[in-house]
């Protein structure tokens, strides 16, 4: 049977017809840098492929402990959810793996919310972003970590975009009580940022909300992933996403 089409190379690879792209390839590209991973974190990075640019997020360059355990596991558990998530709005789309150490979707030019001035996140804004939220919350996956403003994007077109899916867990087989809880945990974290753009739009029904989620996350232990707060930096300048 003569070979599939081939978008990238010449070179014969029998993966070419399920990946846009492989690592060969990124090592013919000059990347811009979002972020250089530090022991335990991915680089994370643009590249442009077929007139396409993508986010790279790459353990490749971390220790080889951690690289060959939690660096695959990191990889595996993300992509797992952005494939589940795939086609709703507010999702990178076009998620793939690599390989074994490093995974890519789409890329969308944009600000972190963190960045965003009111004029910019405005009420229609996060509107939209509730809207993402229970749009994933029913395809039972819950985020946890949308209280830090950098896992959410402004894109250029003023419209939301969740990034960074290590710390979510799936909702399937869950206790209802346990479901509605991790749930509440997005959404509060939405209505943190909401409250304090926009407090008068918010409304009595989510700012009450909010004071109950304020009220019981104290007693909450699981702080991103494996129940540890995550160490959030700044990852890159004001413009990129």
């Amino acid at each position: 049977m003569p070979p599939g089409p081939r978008r990238m190379s010449a070179a014969p690879d029998a993966s070419r017809t399920d990946r846009p792209f492989t690592r060969a390839d990124l090592g013919h590209a000059s990347p811009r840098i979002l972020n250089k991973g530090r022991w335990a974190n991915a680089t994370v990075s643009v590249h442009e492929h077929s007139g396409a640019q993508w986010v790279v997020k790459d353990f490749h360059g971390c220790p080889l402990p951690y690289r060959e355990t939690l660096g695959r596991f990191m990889v595996s558990r993300e992509l797992s959810a952005l494939e589940r998530l795939q086609g709703l709005a507010g999702v990178p789309a076009g998620a793939f793996r690599i390989d074994t150490y490093a995974l890519a979707y789409r890329f969308v030019p944009g600000i972190e919310m963190a960045d965003a001035g009111p004029d910019r996140a405005t009420p229609e804004f996060f509107r939209a972003l509730e809207a993402a939220v229970l749009a994933m919350h029913r395809r039972n996956i819950v985020h946890l970590d949308l209280r830090y403003g950098g896992n959410i994007l402004v894109s250029d077109a003023d419209e939301p975009l969740l990034l960074d899916f290590q710390s979510h867990v799936k909702l399937g087989g869950l206790p209802r009580f346990l479901k509605r809880m991790l749930e509440g945990v997005d959404l509060a974290g939405v209505y943190k940022h909401w409250s304090h753009r926009h407090p008068d739009s918010l409304g009595a029904e989510r700012l009450a909300f909010l004071g109950r989620a304020n009220a019981w996350r104290k007693l909450w232990v699981l702080k991103g992933y494996f129940g540890l707060k995550p160490q959030h930096h700044k990852s890159r300048p004001p413009g990129d996403a």
